[in-house]
């Protein structure tokens, strides 16, 4: 899916790499599956013979000139120039091929900042994003570039790309260069198209606290999903054999060709798998989620953050943290509201309240309000909602610490007792029933869970829950990119 903007830049300690938190107005094709694409041993795209609405001066080395509009011919999909810069401060035209059909009096020029390809703005795209857009069949093509001789002298020798993932699979790295991964690790990827190798990215591990651990090459996003794909529709096929020629109907644009192949000093096995993958094995679909990688951001996060307890016995759990640390949890106040089922959805669509629970008479709200109140105290507010109003909070800036409760089955549950906050004996339907209610909520909210501690006794449970906010708290926080 498209990405919203997000605002703000920095670098975390470590490289000196420039590494930022969010890219402001980022429309990026990386969430979108574009097939496979036929690379050169450099970044090229395809291009013929030029013919520019704006004649260009042919001084090479002056200043930054006025914006221009290129029209090229093509014949095909023949790669005719290499590329540099990335996202962070923009993709540029580094060379032409000797046999470009761009070059000319008219054509572009080394140092051309790439503006719009074909009415589509290149800003802050990646160098692989606007290589996978200029690859797409066109016969004409329009470029508007503008040259900045003394940006690209800056830029050219360093990486250009600039943004965070969250890996959504495990992966060990077999050649030398390779960079291991486990599923949820943060990775900075700073090239998407190094040397003009496509399929593979150069990318940092980071650490908790977004220290850069470790550079190394991973499988681009476009490949890996292209092999996801793969994977299950050759499952889909073995499922149903009418389903093949829907299959074989689904065609890339782009075309491998042998003369594209990389030299064997860079073939990795993701490479040669790349090579090898049928181009019909992955639907072109747009706005398609990544089954590989999700973009995220990194946020601000100064307050001390909302916690929620999911799962059976939370509420003598929330009074035990409360009585044991006062200062440092706070229960959310619900307040008393005497209005209409209108008025109350309305306040939820505004973004002023969370949750409400229907009383005789009246509703009970937990209001936004009243949480950054407890929050701004210097206490982790202690929530009393569903686990379906976790967006709503995440909507206004708002990112609890999820811990769930985990027993074993319903009879571990009856068995817990406690003087003071299980004063009553849990029956065997009550205890039922609060497990059965907890197996859906793990099945259907688990990707929120923050962490997940193991039922038994309500003081033990309450010292991991303590643990986890503790460290949680100090992590670096990642929302995926384009949510608030």
């Amino acid at each position: 899916s498209r990405l919203d903007p997000a605002s703000t830049q920095s670098t975390p300690q470590g490289s000196g790499t420039p590494t930022p938190d969010s890219h402001s107005a980022i429309d990026t094709l990386s969430e979108q599956d574009e097939g496979t694409l036929t690379p050169s041993s450099k970044q090229t795209t395809p291009t013929t013979s030029p013919n520019s609405f704006v004649r260009v001066p042919s001084e090479s080395n002056r200043k930054v000139g006025e914006p221009r509009l290129v029209t090229v011919h093509r014949p095909g999909v023949e790669v005719g120039v290499t590329l540099c810069g990335g996202n962070l401060r923009g993709v540029y035209i580094e060379s032409l091929d000797e046999d470009s059909p761009a070059r000319g009096p008219n054509g572009l020029l080394p140092g051309d900042l790439i503006l719009e390809y074909n009415l589509v703005n290149m800003k802050n795209k990646t160098a692989e994003e606007v290589y996978v857009e200029m690859l797409k069949p066109a016969e004409t093509v329009a470029l508007k570039v503008q040259h900045r001789p003394d940006d690209f002298n800056t830029i050219k020798d360093a990486p250009g790309d600039g943004f965070y993932i969250r890996a959504l699979y495990d992966r060990v790295g077999e050649a030398e260069g390779d960079l291991s991964f486990k599923k949820d690790d943060i990775l900075y990827v700073d090239e998407s198209l190094p040397k003009g190798s496509f399929g593979t990215w150069m990318a940092w591990q980071l650490d908790e606290n977004a220290q850069q651990i470790q550079r190394g090459q991973i499988p681009s996003k476009y490949m890996m999903d292209q092999e996801f794909y793969r994977r299950h529709s050759v499952t889909e096929m073995k499922e149903d054999s009418s389903k093949t020629l829907s299959a074989a109907a689904r065609r890339s644009f782009f075309r491998r060709k042998q003369k594209h192949k990389r030299s064997s000093s860079k073939d990795s096995k993701e490479m040669v798998a790349l090579d090898t993958i049928s181009t019909d094995s992955i639907p072109f679909l747009d706005d398609c989620v990544s089954l590989a990688y999700q973009r995220v951001q990194k946020v601000d996060c100064t307050s001390l953050r909302p916690v929620l307890v999911l799962g059976p016995l939370s509420d003598p759990v929330k009074e035990m943290l409360v009585k044991e640390s006062p200062g440092k949890f706070c229960r959310c106040l619900l307040e008393v509201m005497k209005a209409s089922q209108q008025a109350i959805e309305r306040g939820v669509k505004d973004c002023l309240f969370i949750d409400y629970k229907r009383r005789s008479g009246h509703f009970d709200v937990t209001t936004v309000a009243s949480i950054k109140e407890i929050t701004d105290k210097g206490c982790h507010c202690l929530l009393d909602i569903t686990p379906h109003a976790i967006e709503r909070l995440h909507s206004v800036h708002i990112y609890p610490i999820v811990v769930f409760i985990r027993y074993k089955n319903a009879k571990q549950i009856k068995e817990q007792k406690d003087p003071i906050f299980l004063r009553d004996k849990i029956s065997q339907k009550h205890s039922k029933e609060q497990f059965e209610s907890a197996q859906k909520i793990e099945q259907e909210y688990s990707k929120f869970f923050t962490g997940i501690v193991q039922g038994g006794n309500l003081q033990y449970i309450c010292t991991q829950i303590t643990t986890i906010v503790d460290q949680e708290q100090s992590k670096v926080l990642w929302t995926p990119l384009g949510s608030p």
